[in-house]
């Protein structure tokens, strides 16, 4: 059972970080550890046992998908909970999730069992995360071939005269009809100068002749989150349009091409950063160069210049240089990829050629 894995793993990292249990808040990492998909649970890891936690309304849904915890149904909060039944030795070592505890949080934490000794740990679970097993590269395969079936029926909607608002819903209901669950995240739809916005939301602008559109979308299927960015050209393409589409284009190839297990992230940023600069572009690449994927649209790790860690056998990534220029616009070009032993596999089928529509 992967569940079972996965909870061995943290606990043999956790007697590496001489720590004697952990107490887990973050919804996305019970999901990882349990399966449970609601909104309100916690969970508790010691060494030789394991407790959830959540209140009335998921008493039914737990039966259903909590097979690897001892399930408390509990009527206050957890952490009260866990005091009032004593249900951690003194002076234990206990790691809790420092990037998702808020402080009142942990205060209140602190005071109501100050006979243990609370450790913020950082990381532990999302490192783990990265490497997926095959059951979760298998949920993000089909979110990406959802995304790359919708690209394929918008495209006939993307023409001038089409509203950037009205593009994004329909992609978000085309989602839906293909089996996805909704959309990965809000998509990005920037027409003309607003796709030099890396993170443009979709407005009431309409496309115009000789407008790039940089459309960045993913379907969500199981909880995987797929995340692809293509751009388009409406109308018609000039030098200037070929030019910098080429760039990012080499870019993102090069970025392909350098990524493996073993390479660091920072050597992936620079593969794809190296053919902008040389182009002249340099410092209109204004982002880094991708992220994993997984339960959340962005995890670890970053490919960045700052990430000298290397990439690790299956994990999933984004690799997406960008080149944008304000008041007229950007190309981005984005893949899920599969670092494998000897190679990057992208997982997006979605033709990378510039398309003139």
């Amino acid at each position: 059972m992967q569940y079972n894995d996965r909870i061995n793993k943290l606990k043999d990292k956790l007697v590496k970080e001489n720590l004697g249990g952990m107490y887990i808040t973050n919804l996305t990492n019970v999901r990882y550890l349990t399966g449970f998909t609601g909104s309100a649970g916690s969970l508790l890891i010691l060494e030789n046992e394991q407790h959830f936690f959540t209140d009335g309304r998921y008493t039914s849904q737990c039966k259903k998908q909590i097979k690897n915890c001892q399930v408390h149904i509990v009527g206050s909060t957890h952490y009260k909970y866990i005091a009032d039944n004593k249900m951690l030795p003194s002076s234990l070592r206990i790691g809790f999730e420092s990037d998702h505890m808020n402080v009142s949080t942990y205060l209140q934490l602190k005071e109501i069992m100050s006979n243990i000794q609370w450790v913020h740990v950082s990381g532990i679970i999302e490192k783990i995360a990265a490497v997926k097993d095959m059951l979760e590269i298998d949920s993000l395969k089909t979110a990406i071939e959802i995304t790359d079936e919708v690209f394929k029926q918008i495209m006939p909607e993307l023409k001038e005269g089409a509203v950037e608002q009205d593009i994004a819903a329909k992609i978000s209901y085309l989602f839906k009809m293909n089996g996805a669950e909704g959309d990965s995240y809000e998509s990005i739809i920037g027409s003309g100068w607003l796709g030099a916005l890396p993170h443009a939301r979709p407005t009431d602008k309409k496309f115009e002749k000789g407008d790039f559109v940089v459309m960045d979308f993913g379907a969500l299927y199981n909880g995987y989150h797929a995340d692809m960015t293509r751009t388009v050209v409406i109308g018609e393409a000039t030098d200037r349009h070929k030019e910098i589409y080429n760039i990012v284009l080499e870019s993102q190839l090069a970025g392909i091409k350098s990524a493996k297990a073993g390479v660091a992230g920072a050597e992936v940023d620079k593969a794809c950063r190296d053919v902008i600069i040389d182009a002249g572009y340099g410092d209109k690449f204004i982002h880094s160069t991708g992220h994993g994927i997984g339960l959340e649209v962005h995890t670890y790790p970053r490919i960045s210049s700052l990430n000298t860690k290397p990439l690790l056998e299956n994990y999933v990534v984004t690799i997406e240089p960008g080149i944008y220029l304000e008041g007229w616009g950007g190309v981005r070009i984005e893949d899920d990829c599969w670092i494998q032993k000897n190679q990057c596999l992208p997982l997006n089928k979605s033709t990378k050629e510039m398309l003139v529509l």
